[in-house]
């Protein structure tokens, strides 16, 4: 968990005696990642009140659902500042089908159908319809005789949300329950909607090869992200990071037949190509070509992987860490190039091992 995003909790449920419920710390966590990509440009005294903002918002979605004790905000800035910012951050955020719903729901199954672990419902396809191909390029490249007026358009366009293939979300999921780990979906959906669509989040792209690739952007970016929480700071085995790149390749293939969209099959799945790791090489030259990596996107890599580290540190793992550096020393043969059995190393295989077994199952049903 975000070390500022706990204290933030803390300070808004002070009678909350227990452990934090998981779905708030998730949602609180899911929620400061996407307001980077939403709301990247704040003023310097906002900014402060981000993570305590979007903790904030986080207990009043879920204070029904679980149940959680009075909230008692002590914002860090002006209260006059602080409200304004709220309101501005509950308002472009997407909003919890779960949180609105009565009654307590088990951990588990809040955490299995939480819809922001994408950054939107899994049921908005059913609520906002998507607009065919035709009245999206009719949006984006002007307006034709007898159409609504740009503000009536803006008004619909702003009650659908971000414009996506249908695909795309259902396909991150997808990813990150064959491969892992889940906790990265928010990012990168975060990456998508950065390169897919503009400022704004209303309109595509004008880049023709991205609105071309993709199923390629998605599986680049996947990479990047997983290699940056995975391996951080180190540099991967170039064998296993071949393997697992031909794996996300093959997992992406497999997931226009296993995976389900609602709608027609054309519309469903419009924009799908095939990838292959050369595709997904391409890809990622692009994007560090056109530093998509230096968007405000890739800072929730670095909240993922401070997040793993006061994990580590509650249960008391750092200070074994910290004694295994004192024996790896620059003249000695203890590098960690060469520790093939570190946590890291061995949890990494471990997902590709997982992995591997199930496409050995897969093929052996297939059979």
């Amino acid at each position: 968990m975000n070390r500022s995003i706990e204290q933030a909790l803390l300070s808004l449920l002070p009678t909350h005696n227990s452990v934090l419920p998981q779905p708030l710390t998730d949602l609180a966590s899911s929620l400061l990642a996407q307001s980077r990509h939403r709301a990247s440009t704040l003023k310097a005294e906002e900014e402060i009140a981000r993570p305590y903002a979007c903790a904030h918002i986080a207990c009043d979605r879920l204070k029904i659902t679980l149940n959680l004790p009075p909230i008692e905000p002590r914002p860090p800035i002006q209260p006059r500042i602080y409200k304004r910012l709220y309101s501005h951050l509950d308002k472009i955020l997407p909003t919890a089908a779960s949180a609105s719903t009565p009654g307590r729901t088990p951990s588990s199954k809040l955490r299995n159908n939480d819809p922001n672990l994408l950054g939107t419902s899994p049921l908005s396809h059913k609520t906002r319809p998507t607009p065919s191909k035709e009245k999206s390029l009719a949006d984006f490249r002007g307006t034709p005789s007898g159409t609504p007026s740009k503000r009536g358009r803006q008004s619909a366009s702003s009650r659908q949300g971000p414009i996506l293939p249908r695909w795309i979300r259902p396909t991150l999921r997808f990813l990150c329950s064959e491969l892992g780990p889940t906790d990265i979906g928010p990012v990168v959906a975060s990456g998508i909607e950065s390169i897919i669509l503009t400022p704004g989040g209303q309109k595509l792209t004008q880049d023709e090869w991205v609105l071309a690739n993709p199923v390629s952007v998605l599986g680049a970016l996947y990479l990047y992200v997983w290699r940056g929480v995975t391996w951080p700071g180190e540099d991967m085995d170039k064998t296993m990071y071949a393997k697992f790149r031909k794996e996300v390749a093959e997992t992406l293939s497999r997931a226009r037949e296993q995976v389900q969209v609602d709608g027609p099959e054309e519309e469903a799945w419009e924009g799908w190509h095939e990838v292959n790791a050369k595709s997904l090489d391409n890809a990622t030259l692009r994007i560090n070509r056109h530093g998509w990596l230096e968007m405000d996107w890739a800072r929730g890599v670095q909240d993922l992987v401070q997040r793993e580290r006061d994990r580590a540190e509650e249960e008391g793992d750092v200070q074994e860490v910290q004694e295994e550096v004192k024996i790896r020393r620059a003249d000695t043969m203890f590098q960690d190039r060469y520790d093939y059995l570190t946590e890291k190393k061995r949890k990494a295989y471990s997902q590709w091992k997982e992995g591997i077994v199930k496409r050995i199952k897969a093929l052996e049903k297939d059979e």
